[in-house]
Parts: C-alpha cells; sequence; structure tokens
C-alpha cells in the first residue's frame, strides 16, 4: 500500500476544503509548488494533486503550477480537477503526470472516458468515485449523479478501468476517520481493481486499518497539513 499526499490547488494557493465546501477552506501555504517538494524531499515520490479551480470551472485551470510540480525530479504524480477533453488530459500526460484523474466526464460522458482507456490504456487513467449519501458526486461535488457507486463502478470495469479512488465526500476534510465499511464492500464485489482511499484519515491507526482491508494506497491531506500525522510516522510504508 502507498501512502499519497494531496495538494489540492484553489486560487493558487494550497488549500483543505471541509466536506468539497468551496466557501469553507484552509489555506496551508501560498506555494503548492513549495509543498510538493517538501513532501518529495521528505521521501515521498507519489502525489495526488488536484486542481479545484479546474473542479469548479470545468477546464484544468492552474497549469502553470502543474507544471512547475510535474517538472521535479522523481515526482509520480496523480492529477485531476476539470480534466474534460482528451486535450487536457493529454497535455497532463506529457507533461510529466503519471496519471490523470477523471471523475465528472466518466459520470457525465461514460462513453468518451471509456474510448480514452482504450487509446492511452487503463494504466494511464484513474476513475475518481465520489460518494455522497450513496450516490456519485461530480462537478466539484456541486452535483450528484443517479448513478449508484455499484453500478458506476460495473459500468466502468467493464470497459477495462483498473484503478479507482474513492473518496466519501461527508468525511472529506473532517479528520474523523475514513469510511472502513464502505471500502470493505467495494472490495468484497470488486476484488480486482486498484483502490485508493481518501477522505477523513486523521491518524495511523486510520491508515493501519485501510492496510487491512486491502486498499492499494491512501491520500492523505489535512491530518499531514495539521500534524496529526508525521510523514516521518510513515517512513516505513511512504511510496
Amino acid at each position: 500500500m502507498i501512502i499519497i499526499p494531496a495538494i489540492d490547488i484553489y486560487k493558487g494557493k494550497c488549500v483543505s476544503l471541509r466536506q468539497g465546501h468551496f466557501d469553507e477552506q484552509t489555506v496551508y501555504s501560498d506555494s503548492p509548488a513549495d509543498v510538493a517538494k517538501s513532501f518529495l524531499d521528505s521521501g515521498c515520490t507519489h502525489l495526488h494533486i488536484v486542481d479545484l479551480d479546474g473542479a469548479k470551472n470545468g477546464a484544468v485551470t492552474n497549469w502553470d503550477l502543474l507544471e512547475k510540480i510535474l517538472s521535479m525530479k522523481g515526482v509520480k504524480a496523480q492529477v485531476g480537477g476539470g480534466v474534460r477533453s482528451k486535450e487536457d488530459m493529454n497535455k497532463l500526460l506529457e507533461l510529466g503526470a503519471q496519471r490523470v484523474i477523471v471523475g465528472s466526464i466518466a459520470v457525465t460522458l461514460p462513453s468518451l472516458v471509456k474510448k480514452w482507456i482504450q487509446d492511452i490504456g487503463p494504466g494511464r487513467l484513474a476513475i475518481a468515485l465520489d460518494i455522497h449519501a450513496g450516490k456519485i458526486a461530480h462537478s466539484g461535488w456541486l452535483a450528484e449523479s443517479e448513478y449508484s457507486p455499484n453500478t458506476f463502478l460495473y459500468d466502468m470495469i467493464h470497459a477495462k478501468a483498473s484503478t479507482f479512488i474513492c473518496t466519501d465526500v461527508d468525511r472529506d476534510g473532517m479528520m474523523e476517520g475514513p469510511n472502513i465499511e464502505l471500502y470493505k464492500e467495494i472490495l468484497s464485489f470488486f476484488k480486482n481493481i486498484e483502490l485508493i482511499a481518501s477522505g477523513g484519515v486523521s491518524s495511523v491507526d486510520d491508515i493501519r486499518a485501510l492496510a487491512d482491508v486491502g486498499v492499494s494506497g491512501v491520500v492523505v491531506g489535512k491530518a499531514l497539513y495539521e500534524g496529526k500525522i508525521t510523514l516521518k510516522e510513515l517512513s516505513g510504508i511512504v511510496g
């Protein structure tokens, strides 16, 4: 299992949102690039980068910052937020993203994302599985689909998608613990997927519990920024 520090970019700053609400944010740094460098210098190689402006506006926005981070030596980043076109997807890959996260477009235009999977291979795309009140959330978590998570997963897996980043929106930014039962349930039905957990992680014990469930990776954001978890504590499992 890999630990993936999160860098959420909004208006040029590194922030954390509370349950995805743009009006409930905490700014942790004026320089997301400096934050990325600090993670890399501490031994992390994987990063989870989200362009929140892009997610809100429907188009990747913070290109200069993304390029700066993706050019850093040794970085393996999954990048999302507003990826709604093949041009943006290809540009992120060309800039050095290990894989691109697609969320809203996978919900609203699944046939297009299925074509992308065929074109570039499932290993270069991660599908965002954002869950709010039992439904799939999209468009910066400002809208909900009638898809159930299982229906959505079945459809994407049938199209050969293999990596899913699952966020319980209600837990995100709350540091009240991850939704362990949600991940258990998903993996009981879909045993062969790469499932990355996100949202609610508040302690090393939470990470151990997720490892026991069998997730492939864990995205950690606010708990790192607020010192509830240190990179030194994670040194044995940071990927």
